[in-house]
């Protein structure tokens, strides 16, 4: 009796240890089908900002552009404390993992069980990357098991710089700043490649909540206190000295006005619409 008892008890927990070593793989195959290729990062043309400048060629009067503001930069012109800056904000891990944070996902699940609600989601920057890309911001257990699957591909496909660069090119900073060049001139006035470091970590803070830490809003000090949250992160990370991020957080950052268009702009776009 005692061991046909202790059998059956074998026999489900080895059924068990199957059930745990097969779902995994039937669920990347069950979500797996129709994805969008990643190829499609490799193909594409995101569109860019039509740019009015005056008769010198080098200031620019005015931009068309629909939902999104856009001027596509290349990798090698963005300042490397930017990439150290926007990395230790966003996703400290990226180049060490294989396009999702096990640990990071971990220690969201345990944060949105504490609080009771789906808040933090552990995303990489691949992660973030193909969310912006194919889905919408919902969070399901299907969307997010499609985006892991697309990420991890991504990760395998691509190198790390490449995902940066196209990621940069693609995030949002509010104001209809899509990307860190559109960003560098809506809110500093400069090319990216200009930018100090504190204004680096100032695009970097922008990020987590683009419209909500609007420096033109109510809620400017919260972007300088993220700022500073993001100088210490590049601290811990060994990007910075001490002595180099109070510098940073000390200097004072100068917000350009808020363009107001030029009517006579009106004629240049018909023109050219013609």
């Amino acid at each position: 009796m005692l061991k046909r008892k202790s059998n059956k008890i074998l026999k489900f927990l080895f059924f068990l240890f199957l059930c745990f070593i097969f779902t995994p793989f039937f669920l990347f195959f069950y979500y797996a089908k129709d994805l969008p290729r990643p190829e499609i990062f490799a193909e594409r043309q995101l569109f860019q900002s039509s740019k009015i400048y005056d008769r010198t060629g080098e200031i620019v009067l005015y931009e068309i552009y629909g939902e999104e503001k856009r001027t596509w930069v290349s990798f090698k012109n963005i300042p490397e404390y930017l990439n150290q800056a926007i990395i230790s904000a966003e996703d400290s891990n990226f180049y060490h993992h294989f396009g999702v944070d096990l640990k990071g996902i971990a220690r969201a699940v345990l944060e949105d069980l504490r609080i009771g609600k789906p808040v933090y989601g552990g995303s990489t920057i691949p992660q973030q990357l193909i969310r912006s890309t194919f889905f919408s911001t919902e969070k399901t257990a299907q969307r997010k098991i499609r985006e892991i699957i697309l990420a991890l591909e991504l990760d395998r496909r691509y190198s790390k710089d490449q995902i940066l660069e196209w990621y940069l090119n693609q995030v949002p900073f509010g104001q209809n700043a899509y990307g860190v060049e559109a960003a560098s001139q809506t809110y500093f006035g400069k090319l990216v490649s200009e930018i100090s470091l504190a204004e680096a970590a100032t695009l970097a803070a922008l990020i987590k909540a683009p419209y909500r830490l609007s420096p033109y809003g109510e809620n400017k000090k919260e972007l300088l206190m993220r700022k500073d949250y993001v100088l210490d992160r590049m601290a811990e990370g060994g990007y910075l000295g001490r002595k180099e991020m109070e510098h940073a957080k000390k200097q004072d950052l100068k917000f350009v006005e808020k363009k107001i268009e030029i009517k006579a702009t009106d004629k240049v776009k018909e023109f050219l619409a013609e």
